[in-house]
């Protein structure tokens, strides 16, 4: 039954989700920055949200009115939604930390739900785990955004926000194995940097996942800064 629910769902899974699924390990680990990936996560409602004209961007690079603010039917976009209307005026990236508070516990809820994941509770302070319960549901993620980044498919709004977050959060290496490709790690990567720089999406969209890309990569520049700054002290 939990089988049958996962491909329900599959079907209809945010991009958010998608991702969350693509950097957790079996056991429940992430492969990217604990500070990149909430911000990616959210990076992927603001490109969703962008493709579904909800949020829209000035000529100056800020939030603007959108043509159609009305609700989408999803609660966590709707949240999103709601937050990005309440920052008109911002730039994109300077709202994607506050959409990011909580997502990743709210993402991997839904995919419990689905069957997908399995939630530990955490003891004594400890943090919540969630192992991946369908490693079916993750490698179909998987290999779609493989076939991408190998040159054997286009990329389209989900693999190709998918790809660039991944890229950005430092984790190509991680979730694609170079040796999968036979590539090397700086080839592989580089090839990653070449796919999402191509025009795959609109001109809206492109800018959205670019602003997700820029706040993702200054986590992960962020946290590398404070272990460096931690571990001379």
């Amino acid at each position: 039954m939990a089988c049958t629910a996962s491909r329900h769902r599959l079907g209809r899974m945010l991009i958010s989700e998608a991702f969350l699924l693509l950097v957790t390990t079996e056991d429940g680990k992430w492969l990217a920055s604990s500070q990149a990936v909430p911000i990616a996560l959210a990076g992927g409602l603001l490109a969703e949200l962008t493709a579904n004209g909800r949020v829209a961007v000035d000529g100056r690079g800020r939030l603007a009115p959108p043509a159609d603010p009305s609700p989408v039917g999803d609660p966590i976009l709707d949240q999103a939604l709601e937050t990005f209307l309440q920052n008109v005026g911002k730039k994109p990236k300077d709202v994607l930390g506050t959409v990011a508070k909580g997502l990743g516990d709210e993402l991997y809820e839904r995919l419990a739900t689905a069957g997908i994941v399995e939630i530990h509770r955490g003891r004594f302070l400890r943090p919540n785990r969630f192992p991946v319960r369908n490693p079916d549901a993750r490698e179909r993620v998987w290999d779609d955004v493989a076939a991408v980044l190998g040159g054997t498919a286009a990329p389209d709004l989900r693999t190709g926000t998918l790809l660039g977050l991944t890229q950005a959060a430092g984790a190509v290496p991680a979730i694609f194995p170079p040796e999968r490709f036979d590539m090397s790690k700086k080839d592989l990567i580089v090839r990653a940097k070449q796919v999402t720089e191509r025009d795959w999406a609109s001109g809206a969209v492109s800018r959205a996942v670019h602003d997700a890309q820029v706040a993702t990569m200054a986590a992960v520049t962020a946290a590398t800064t404070a272990a460096t700054t931690a571990a001379s002290g």
